[in-house]
Formats: structure tokens, sequence, C-alpha cells
């Protein structure tokens, strides 16, 4: 907590929390989730165990701005891929978030937690894969990135990796929580606050642009809208045939 309430203290300082809103929110519930749980005591009551679930959930939920944020900065000078992006990781937010949902309706509190971890493991791959997605396009349209991004990005990626090994662990132990576990995520999280602290302890911007992924963008745009009235106009001339 000493690493974290450093992290939003110096971004608070320079002025970053409203540059990096989605990243800046995420890092304050972690913080105020330790408080609240504390507040809840003891940790064998009922309040406690739906207060615990609940703030996973909702942390994972806001940790998925985290990944849309290093996308958002990453993409700002490309506005139709942004687009793109940000489309289709609503579309994988909404699914996945109203699946889990309605799982949690329809199951008791004792059942909570394993379908919290189901759900927030899930939420983490997905995670992954958009940002290997993403570095796929940063090594081959080679994308400047500043050192704030960067260090966000270095920072998530590796707790993304050490937490979604750990759940899957979990899972195939049927188990919701395990010392071990829990030592070597505490462990993960300590190194990335450590990142971000340094990577973002003054603002850094993001150099100048190419904008050739740009024009491959709207190139493949033209050439999908153009395949979409062919096959149109394909249908049309095959039912007025028929």
């Amino acid at each position: 907590m000493l690493l974290l309430a450093v992290a939003l203290g110096r971004m608070t300082w320079a002025r970053l929390l409203t540059r990096y809103p989605f990243f800046s929110v995420y890092l304050a519930g972690v913080f105020w989730r330790a408080p609240v749980l504390l507040y809840l005591r003891p940790v064998t009551s009922e309040g406690y165990r739906a207060g615990y679930w609940i703030s996973e959930f909702v942390c994972a939920v806001l940790a998925f701005g985290v990944t849309w944020e290093i996308y958002a900065r990453t993409l700002a000078p490309y506005p139709g891929v942004r687009r793109m992006a940000r489309m289709l990781m609503s579309i994988l937010l909404a699914v996945m978030g109203a699946k889990a949902l309605v799982e949690l309706c329809g199951s008791p509190l004792h059942n909570m937690g394993a379908t919290v971890l189901e759900f927030e493991r899930d939420l983490r791959v997905v995670q992954m894969l958009l940002l290997l997605g993403l570095l796929g396009l940063v090594a081959h349209y080679a994308l400047p990135m500043g050192k704030n991004v960067l260090s966000i990005m270095v920072g998530y990626g590796l707790y993304l990796g050490v937490r979604v090994v750990s759940l899957t662990v979990l899972a195939h132990a049927g188990l919701v929580y395990n010392a071990a576990v829990s030592l070597i995520l505490q462990a993960g999280w300590n190194v990335t606050v450590g990142i971000w602290c340094l990577g973002m302890w003054s603002y850094s911007g993001v150099p100048a642009p190419d904008h050739h992924m740009e024009c491959d963008y709207e190139r493949a745009s033209e050439r999908t809208i153009r395949a979409m009235g062919q096959l149109r106009s394909h249908l049309v001339h095959s039912w007025r045939s028929s």
C-alpha cells in the first residue's frame, strides 16, 4: 500500500491523474479497497466475504480500463484504428461482464468466489491477448510510445502474467485462496507498482507518429466496403433472377 500511495501521490503532484484517467481510477480503486475491507472485518463474517468478492469483481473491471488506457494513448494519432479497438474492447467487456453478472445473480454467496475468479481469469487472459496484439502493431509499424505509457504497459503486462498463472493454478486446484499464491501475487504487484512509480514520476509526451498504419487501415476499410457492395449487388441480382 505504501508504494501505491507513493505512485498516486507522485501522479497527483505531476498532474498526471487527469492525463491518464482510467489508470488513475484503477489505482484509486485498489487503494481504497483495503480500508473498505478493514471496515468489514472480521474476515469470517458474511459481510466481509461479500465485500471481498464484490471488490475483486469491481477491480477486475477497472483493470480492463488500464488496457484501454494503453490502447487509447498509443493509438491516439490513428483515429480509425482507435475506434475499431474501442468497439472491440467494449463488446468483449460487455459480453463477459453480462455473463458473470448472470452467474452471480443466480449463485449463493458461497459460490461467489469461484464465479468471480473465473470472470477475472477470463478477463485477464483477454487483456493479455489484446496487449500482445498491440505489441505486434507497435513492432510492425514502429509506433512511438512515451515513457509514461511504456511503463504502464510493462508493469501491467508483468502483473497480468503473474495474475493469470496464479488464477489458473487456483482454478485447477479447486481453490479460491492459497497462501503461497497470495505471496507470489503480492510480490508481482510490488514490482509492478515500483515500475509505475519510476515511469510515472513526470509527464512524458508521445513522439511524433508515422501514419502508415492509419493509411493501411483506410485501404483495408475501403476494400471491405467495396467487397460488401459487390456481395450485396450479387445477392440482389441472384434474388431478381430467381
